[in-house]
């Protein structure tokens, strides 16, 4: 990792990046991400894409820009919501309608999510996020017990 990435990582776990991931970046990274065909974000070169699942409740499609880890031919989503106590919405979502659309440059296209529950499989997931942004460890310790759970994107034929 280099001094940009290492310095955007101590960045992103402070008080003024946490509030930046969580108001700011959400706003300017979906047009960003889109105008780019999914190549730049505002923490680029952290791995961000924009994901749209199909609302559990309303079956109205909801976009958001989330970072993933690269995983040989997978993408791993960690659903850590900031560290808050529930599960992030788009959580549910997957759940509910496992069937996305991924905007994420070359590894965009239409995927199938699947809970990572093996306990082996869960570690080394966890292992590749923590490696992506070593934050995940700090929103596990704020969560309040829960378990953060970790998605796995399967591109659909």
């Amino acid at each position: 990792m280099g001094i940009y990435q290492r310095t955007l990582e101590r960045f992103g776990r402070s008080s003024p990046g946490y509030w930046f991931v969580t108001r700011i970046a959400p706003r300017i990274d979906p047009p960003m991400l889109r105008i780019t065909g999914g190549r730049f974000s505002s923490v680029y070169p952290v791995p961000v894409m924009l994901l749209t699942t199909t609302g559990a409740k309303s079956g109205l499609p909801r976009q958001l820009p989330l970072l993933y880890t690269p995983d040989v031919d997978s993408l791993i989503l960690v659903a850590s919501n900031y560290g808050r106590p529930g599960h992030p919405a788009w959580y549910r979502n997957l759940t509910a309608n496992p069937r996305v659309e991924v905007l994420a440059g070359k590894n965009s296209g239409t995927y199938t999510a699947a809970e990572i529950t093996a306990p082996e499989e869960r570690a080394d997931a966890w292992a590749k996020a923590l490696d992506v942004y070593a934050g995940y460890d700090d929103y596990q310790a704020r969560t309040g017990g829960r378990t953060i759970p970790l998605i796995r994107l399967t591109r659909s034929a």
